[in-house]
């Protein structure tokens, strides 16, 4: 379990807002002043990642409320994820 944990919560926004962050650089039809917003935003999706799931390996089993919590930063890291894998998708077809 904990490795799914792992790959909803970290791993899959990683690797997307990496992957969209590629993709803007490499698009001639996205303005600068564009690339630098989206490149700032998925920053901090990427340190929202990153501070949750620490946050889920330190915090592990201590009460109820620890898990309501992870449950929903896990539902919001996921739609996160969602969104980000649509707009990769958008940039990829520009």
């Amino acid at each position: 379990m904990e490795i799914a944990y792992a790959v909803v919560i970290c791993i899959i926004p990683l690797y997307l807002s990496i992957r969209c962050i590629y993709l803007a650089r490499k698009s001639p039809r996205v303005s600068d002043f564009m690339k630098s917003i989206i490149t700032a935003i998925l920053i901090g999706i990427i340190l929202v990642s990153i501070s949750v799931t620490v946050h889920h390996f330190m915090t592990e089993g201590i009460s109820e409320a620890t898990n309501m919590s992870m449950g929903v930063l896990t539902t919001v890291q996921g739609i996160i994820s969602g969104v980000v894998f649509m707009v990769t998708r958008l940039m990829s077809k520009a």
